[in-house]
């Protein structure tokens, strides 16, 4: 076989014959001149990127060289991230001068590398501060009515009934409450006060989400710091409220702060558990987006740079709830007149009466406190203050003043609270003299119909303790020593031990000491599940009189979804008191809450009964339910049987006029609803499946899922021979989303009507109209209409059309 060499081939083979002389020469004569804009006497000037501490940034700047020192624009520097100061007043910089700056030109790659302190560079903050997404508040007109049903009768005292009832109404213009209870004896003695309606508590309240502000009128609870007291007052009361906006945050969270030399990645691990992630650039760095921790802690910093090198720092840390962040405040203010005789007169009102406080964050380890307080002959006031000792704990004290009945009187408190993920450590202390007075004195003196003194507690002293011994169980102490105005002293002591066993059974140890009579008391309590919801307890206790007892309890808690419940137990008293028996059954549904039992002992019994639930108004339906304390929500769809889910709970289904109530639900929780739509019938669609919203408080909110007849079909077009349009053609309809003609030419068109212009468009250009009538006036979902004929003109010559049974194609001739 002969072989021919192609002519490229020779051409080829005689150019690597070149002597290598030649071929350098050839080869370096055509590259480009290097990269500079022009040689001078001063120097030379190059176009180079500008990296500094290993961060490319992709910036190419001129740059010039004298006398082997580069002279970079200060403009160009400062762009990089240095600062001004370092080289004031200067247009061209010569950066081999910068102090601490190293200075390297990458002749291959044509970069400028300066090697700068990370100080120098700006600083970046990871994570920022950050608050969780707010939901405001949503509401609806409606009315509740709480009950609960209270029937007892014993051996000595006869029957006796009581109603407890709050009454609610809420809407846009804020919530109204009242509540009380009726009583009446039916037979026997009436050993307790007087028959008939007591009134509790009546107000009317509203919130201002964006002010972080609530007010209310009526009966209320003054607000009151660590060191003070509230009290009862009928008036007006105004003051921040946080709980409106569970998206802020209100205390200080830790914040970490490191430099970075080159660009790096940094991890940060708190307890032993990462918590985030980031990359970060050259420079000083700090780290805000710590997971929410109370107490003490410690967190681990790993700052990893491109070639694996590792620095590990641990810092310690302390967070506390009690503090405010710095520039943060919060207040409260209460004025009318004094409750007196509560729970035993509806309208017993004494003495006017104010009240206010007022905390300020100053910093993130130091919030101030002031309260004030005056009625007639009396008035308080007083400073204090949290602090936070580095991650030691936090300190409170403060100091109050009064002139009360004209005496002056102080008073002194302080304490210190510690807390880690093992150990706790808390004490409180309070001195008063005897003259000292407050609101609380002044209500209490007023509540009593016997000329009895009341008085403050002279000096009261708390101490407790926890500590955690992981599979060795828990240990716990408390202190209390009190000395009441009359210089009565009260000194208890209190210690426990419990540890979990096998399964979830538990044992719990305690012991308690009175120190003034110098008795012991204690109880060793056994407690074992049995199933799900079945548990069992045995206990043994001896009280400060040497009487031992014992005692056997039995148990099945409530299903979360409801059902029955029942407890029973017996207790051996000791002594000459005989057995103790009590027992109770309970059953609880979405509607209604009841129970009955009794309890004694041989020489006097006592029967009862409860029934408590609630009843909702809201667009103009009643609905039954478990007792509402907070907020609710009534869903409605139309559509009876749709099974409703909270937080992917299934709460229920709707019933047969389409509502479901979902009961006792979290004021300004912003929580996920939605609804099975594979319980809606086939001709029914909803646009909203799932909606994500907040209720404000003491209030409902009517949620809406808007269930509608599907009013789309199937509709088969076909040209003027019987031919399907083409595939792709669009099909256009005034103000409707456009539709696409598939095989055998059905299009699928929503939003149908009794009348349907319907305008087609084929891939080639033409276009034709049609009309589909329905009589009925409704479209019936899922059917198919049609064949309807679209007249289209005639195809251009050498247009690719199917063939009529769709198997084959052609050409237009």
């Amino acid at each position: 076989m002969h072989f021919k060499p192609h002519p490229l081939t020779l051409a080829m083979a005689g150019l690597f014959c070149l002597t290598p002389g030649l071929l350098r020469a050839e080869t370096f004569s055509s590259l480009p001149p290097p990269p500079t804009l022009n040689t001078s006497a001063s120097g030379q000037q190059y176009m180079l990127e500008l990296v500094v501490n290993q961060r490319e940034r992709g910036d190419i700047v001129p740059v010039e060289q004298r006398d082997g020192h580069f002279y970079v624009r200060a403009g160009d520097l400062q762009r990089a991230g240095l600062p001004a100061e370092k080289f004031q007043g200067q247009q061209q910089v010569d950066v081999n001068q910068l102090a601490e700056v190293k200075v390297e030109y990458d002749d291959r790659r044509q970069r400028l590398l300066l090697s700068v302190p990370p100080a120098w560079l700006p600083g970046q903050t990871i994570g920022e501060a950050r608050n969780g997404p707010r939901y405001p508040g949503q509401v609806s007109s409606g009315a509740l009515l709480n009950y609960d049903l209270y029937a007892t009768r014993t051996d000595t005292t006869g029957t006796r009934l009581s109603a407890w009832n709050e009454l609610r109404f809420f809407g846009s213009a804020g919530q109204f409450s009242s509540n009380g209870v009726w009583q009446q004896q039916i037979e026997g003695s009436n050993s307790y006060q007087d028959d008939g309606y007591i009134r509790y508590d009546t107000w009317w309240s509203n919130e201002n989400e964006n002010a972080i502000v609530s007010w209310r009128a009526g009966d209320l609870v003054t607000d009151a710091l660590a060191w003070s007291s509230s009290v009862r007052l009928g008036g007006v009361q105004i003051g921040r409220d946080f709980s409106v906006r569970p998206d802020l945050i209100t205390y200080p969270l830790p914040a970490f702060s490191g430099q970075a030399a080159v660009p790096s990645t940094v991890d940060l691990f708190v307890n032993g558990s990462r918590s985030s992630q980031a990359n970060v650039q050259p420079g000083p760095w700090s780290l805000t987006n710590v997971p929410f921790v109370n107490g003490a802690g410690d967190a681990v910093i790993t700052t990893t740079d491109a070639v694996g090198r590792q620095v590990i720092t641990t810092l310690p840390f302390y967070v506390s709830s009690n503090l405010l962040k710095s520039g943060l405040s919060d207040y409260s203010f209460s004025a009318g007149a004094v409750r007196e005789n509560y729970g035993i007169s509806n309208f017993d009102y004494g003495a006017a009466a104010a009240s206010g406080s007022y905390r300020y964050g100053l910093t993130d380890w130091l919030t101030l406190e002031s309260h004030a307080e005056g009625s007639d002959n009396l008035a308080m006031g007083g400073v204090g203050a949290q602090f936070k000792v580095r991650s030691w704990g936090v300190v409170n004290g403060a100091v109050a003043q009064s002139q009360f009945q004209g005496k002056p009187g102080t008073q002194y408190s302080w304490g210190y609270q510690y807390n880690n993920s093992w150990f706790s450590l808390g004490t409180q202390h309070t001195i008063r003299n005897a003259d000292f007075g407050n609101l609380a004195l002044l209500s209490n003196q007023s509540n009593t119909t016997n000329q009895i003194s009341y008085s403050l507690a002279r000096r009261t002293s708390q101490y407790n303790a926890s500590l955690s011994l992981n599979r060795y169980g828990s240990l716990g102490a408390a202190y209390i020593d009190i000395a009441s105005g009359d210089n009565e002293r009260t000194r208890l002591w209190n210690l426990s031990w419990s540890k979990t066993l096998w399964g979830n059974s538990s044992l719990y140890v305690s012991a308690s000491r009175d120190q003034e009579q110098g008795e012991w008391s204690g109880a060793v309590s056994l407690i074992i599940p049995f199933g799900e919801h079945g548990s069992a307890s045995v206990s043994m206790e001896r009280d400060q009189q040497g009487q031992n007892n014992q005692r056997v309890y039995l148990s099945r808690a409530m299903p979360s979804d409801g059902g029955m419940s029942w407890d029973a137990s017996w207790a051996n008293q000791g002594g000459n008191s005989g057995d103790y028996r009590q027992g109770s059954l309970r059953y609880r549904n979405n509607k209604i809450d009841t129970s009955a039992g009794f309890y004694g002992d041989n020489d006097n019994t006592t029967q009862w009964a409860d029934l408590s639930g609630s009843l909702v108004l809201m667009d103009n339906q009643m609905f039954a339910a478990n007792t509402i304390n907070d907020a609710f929500v009534v869903v409605k769809t139309n559509i009876p049987d749709v099974n409703v889910r909270y937080e992917n709970q299934s709460m229920g289904r709707t019933d047969k006029k389409g509502y479901l109530l979902v009961p006792s639900i979290s004021s300004y929780y912003p929580a996920k609803y939605d609804i099975d739509t594979l319980d809606l019938p086939a001709d029914m669609t909803t646009p909203k499946v799932e909606q994500r919203f907040a209720v404000k408080r003491q209030s409902g909110f009517l949620l809406d899922f808007p269930v509608e007849r599907l009013r789309a079909a199937s509709v088969i077009l076909h040209d003027s021979d019987g031919n399907p349009l083409p595939v792709s053609s669009q099909v256009l309809r005034p103000g409707q989303a456009t539709g696409y003609v598939g095989f055998d030419g059905i299009a699928w068109i929503d939003e149908l009507t009794s009348t349907n212009k319907i305008r087609v468009e084929t891939p080639d250009g033409r276009s034709c109209q049609t009309e589909l009538l329905i009589p009925e006036g409704q479209p019936q979902a899922l059917k198919t209409y049609g064949p309807l004929t679209c007249r289209l003109p005639p195809a251009p010559a050498g247009t690719p059309v199917a063939n009529p049974d769709n198997a084959t194609s052609g050409i237009i001739p």
